[in-house]
């Protein structure tokens, strides 16, 4: 350890690249830090928070609950990042330093040498990584005490790519908030569906995520007029920003979907444009465990998903969600149909999904963070997880019509 504890609570340093993108644009992690920083504080952890790279307009909602963060607003490759948290460390006699994103996570393994304090790296994708920066992050692997990935998909990569010790790796999925999910009111997805002027009985099949190519959007535009000549009824609403927006505007009006697509934009009130959807889709073409699949899946709305990542650990194909393959776009159009018209269907995967999702409540997370974070500041060993086993449905596949089948439908 670089310095003894100054306080019976655990002094913990959690490191960013960025708390969302440009513009104001949120992302993944941007819920990640709103959703378990503020309950990580208190406890047994006496938390501060830095970014690397310039302040962000949605930083004010992690303000207002109680985490005041720090931003660097350093450039993208600046080095003197390293000096920076590691100045913070020793100012703030930090126990254990907790990084995320691969700038962060270099960063941390750095300072955290120089000053002698574990790093745990945790790991929320497996986006490729520019050569430039996967050469050092081999390189300094040994330097984290342990290592976090949300998903076996995003742990294999850290094996694989980054050359991370898969003895010191463990899984842990993100955690949400399912009690603050369930109170969600039917009447919220009503006004979010009059505020971006869908028809109140339409059939909306929803997707939240960053307008990016690898969320899959362009898969499911394509999808959309087969669905349409099944399901007049049925709408598509985009959730989110990102520079795929034009190209995916001019995409859909290309297809003839003037009218039936809304580009809903950033929101802030996720939980209600997941209950103004009917469905919710995750055509990703590689995902690490993105927050809306469980909010979609605590909400009771069913899931069609590409098997690829995150989405296929969580989803059992037919029991609590319906996998196909990404890029797919006639079978994401016949499971998004079958979902659509088969209540068994729909209603085994609800209840499925239900019944899985308990487990990534987020004081399990919170409870599993925390614990590693005084055994690495007591430089102990990390404590060996219990998991429990649950099932994921009481309906096996054998039971439900139309697509009950044992592998993710695709095309013929």
């Amino acid at each position: 350890m670089g310095q003894e504890p100054t306080t019976s609570r655990v002094r913990v340093l959690f490191v960013s690249d960025h708390f969302g993108h440009a513009g104001g644009v949120i992302h993944g992690a941007t819920r990640y830090f709103l959703s378990v920083l503020p309950r990580l504080s208190g406890l047994d952890v006496e938390l501060s928070v830095a970014f690397l790279r310039e302040a962000h307009p949605e930083a004010a909602r992690l303000r207002d609950m109680g985490v005041q963060p720090v931003f660097f607003g350093r450039a993208k490759w600046n080095p003197v990042t390293v000096w920076d948290v590691w100045r913070m460390v020793r100012r703030e006699r930090i126990d254990v330093i907790h990084a995320a994103g691969m700038k962060g996570i270099l960063t941390a393994r750095l300072a955290g040498r120089l000053a002698g304090v574990p790093v745990i790296a945790h790991l929320h994708d497996y986006m490729p990584v520019p050569s430039m920066l996967a050469r050092p992050l081999r390189w300094t692997s040994g330097m984290a005490a342990h290592t976090l990935a949300v998903s076996g998909e995003v742990a294999s990569f850290a094996k694989e790519t980054l050359a991370i010790d898969p003895n010191r790796t463990e899984v842990l999925a993100n955690g949400m908030v399912i009690d603050e999910i369930e109170k969600t009111p039917e009447e919220a997805g009503v006004a979010f569906r009059e505020r971006v002027g869908l028809p109140a009985d339409a059939k909306v099949i929803g997707i939240i995520g960053r307008l990016v190519p690898v969320k899959g959007h362009d898969a499911l535009l394509r999808a959309m007029p087969g669905v349409l000549a099944k399901e007049p009824s049925a709408r598509l609403l985009i959730v989110g920003d990102g520079p795929e927006r034009k190209s995916l505007e001019e995409r859909a009006q290309g297809l003839g979907l003037n009218g039936y697509v809304f580009f809903a934009g950033q929101v802030t009130d996720v939980y209600a444009a997941i209950k103004a959807m009917d469905l919710c889709a995750m055509p990703s073409l590689s995902e690490g465990l993105p927050y809306a699949l469980l909010e979609a899946m605590a909400m009771g709305k069913p899931v069609v998903a590409s098997a690829v990542g995150g989405l296929a650990e969580t989803l059992v194909h037919c029991e609590n969600g319906v996998l196909v393959r990404p890029n797919d776009a006639q079978a994401l159009t016949k499971a998004l149909i079958s979902v659509m018209t088969d209540k068994l269907l729909a209603d085994t995967i609800v209840k499925g999904a239900r019944a899985a999702v308990v487990t990534f409540d987020i004081t399990h997370h919170i409870d599993r963070l925390v614990t590693i974070y005084l055994a690495l500041a007591a430089g102990e060993p990390v404590p060996a997880r219990v998991d429990e086993v649950t099932n994921s449905a009481a309906v096996s596949c054998d039971d439900v019509t139309h697509t009950a089948k044992a592998q993710p439908i695709e095309t013929p």
